[in-house]
């Protein structure tokens, strides 16, 4: 999922910059500039809970925490994302001709495998409330 914003951001970074309307780049434009900076944060939270999710693979902890961290957050982010792409792109990004509809197709697909993001909030919600309310800080500030 981070690998498709990653790509979704890229293809609406370049079209706002090639993309002329009212005499302007609408890469210029003020709202599209917001948008934009407002996608590449949400790439940065997926991306950033991606890596630490698979480091704490990496590393054999009980990933269960991260791993469902990673998915509601990469879900979310995947929301939003396309949501500006497809905004920034206007008709265009949705034709089967152009990548755009190839990244975001297959971000909305993400969002439904292996559990969509409710599923994961209640399987973490869950797993928080089992440590019971004196362990909850401390799961949350571990390493």
């Amino acid at each position: 999922m981070a690998g498709a914003l990653e790509r979704a951001l890229e293809l609406a970074a370049r079209y706002a910059t090639e993309r002329s309307q009212f005499g302007r780049k609408i890469g210029q434009f003020q709202a599209i500039q917001q948008e934009l900076a407002r996608f590449a944060g949400e790439v940065a939270a997926a991306v950033a809970a991606a890596l630490s999710a698979a480091g704490a693979l990496e590393r054999g902890d009980d990933a269960m925490l991260t791993v469902a961290s990673a998915k509601i957050r990469a879900a979310q982010a995947a929301q939003e994302g396309a949501l500006i792409a497809h905004q920034v792109h206007g008709a265009i990004g949705v034709t089967d001709e152009y990548a755009l509809h190839h990244s975001t197709l297959r971000l909305w697909a993400c969002r439904e495998e292996f559990g969509n993001e409710a599923a994961w909030a209640i399987e973490l919600g869950r797993a928080l409330a089992a440590g019971g309310a004196d362990q909850l800080w401390p799961v949350l500030t571990r390493d």
